[in-house]
């Protein structure tokens, strides 16, 4: 029996095998019938060759869906609100909230799919603070001339529609900190006097400067600017600009999940319940 030399188990090319003895040789490595003429030992090697190649493929594709997780949402909502608000205001203070962005991102590749924004004009306090207006940049005549909160959550409907949001996809929205949809949506239901707070708005959902402090165990909670200097990456756009700031938490997020993080679900609404002051 001719030696099988480690070279001879290696596949190669039909180009390479010039000699029915070469032929036999790999298919003797190969564990093959190395009976029958030159044409047929060549057609023999390449399906083998073929179906090495498609087990090596579907091993590779198998260990690199096992290394990524899987995230438990179709879509993610990055959301954060601006609002009416008056220096050293408060919790007390009946904010209003001015400016309703949303960014909606691929559960899986956490690529942003599309986005929603509206300016909203407020009814309790009209008329914006000096405070206000230079911490957001929205000005009187844009909220004067925008529509009310229930046209806003007419549209914003309309365009979860238009994605099966909390419908036959699954989605969750991300915020920084507890406060956009525990408190200012909460005060704002209150303030349009809806009879009932909408069902999305009550779901659990991802409080990200939780997940962030949890999952890079720091021991305090960060802002937006601390965590993205954290991660050495840089604020873009205007900070308190709703949509800015909505944006900016999807780069950490996006940083968040290449390191292996999972985007469950940390935080609940409960009907009744205070803030802690």
């Amino acid at each position: 029996m001719t030696a099988v030399t480690e070279s001879d188990t290696i596949p190669v090319s039909d180009s390479s095998l010039t000699t029915v003895e070469q032929l036999r040789r790999q298919l003797e490595a190969l564990g093959l019938d190395t009976k029958g003429h030159k044409p047929e030992l060549k057609k023999r090697l390449r399906k083998a060759n073929k179906k090495l190649e498609n087990k090596d493929k579907n091993e590779q594709a198998q260990t690199k869906r096992t290394d990524v997780k899987v995230q438990p949402f179709d879509y993610y909502l990055f959301f954060d609100v601006e609002a009416t608000c008056e220096a050293d205001g408060g919790f007390e203070y009946p904010n209003e909230i001015i400016e309703f962005p949303v960014v909606l991102v691929d559960g899986q590749s956490f690529e942003i799919v599309d986005e929603f924004r509206s300016y909203v004009k407020p009814s309790i306090n009209s008329t914006l603070s000096e405070f206000c207006i230079s911490l957001t940049g929205i000005t009187q005549e844009t909220v004067d001339t925008s529509p009310d909160f229930i046209q806003v959550l007419d549209d914003f409907q309309t365009f979860m529609a238009k994605h099966g949001l909390f419908q036959e996809k699954t989605a969750s929205f991300v915020t920084d900190g507890p406060f956009d949809i525990r408190d200012f949506i909460s005060k704002q239901c209150y303030h349009s006097q809806l009879k009932k707070r909408p069902d999305y708005f009550c779901q659990p959902w991802v409080n990200i400067r939780k997940l962030y402090q949890d999952f890079y165990k720091n021991k305090k909670s960060k802002n937006i600017p601390r965590m993205l200097a954290d991660l050495n990456m840089d604020f873009e756009g205007q900070q308190h600009s709703g949509l800015d700031d909505a944006r900016n938490l999807v780069y950490i997020a996006r940083r968040m999940k290449s390191d292996g993080c999972l985007f469950k679900t940390n935080i609940r609404w409960i009907p009744g319940r205070r803030r802690k002051r």
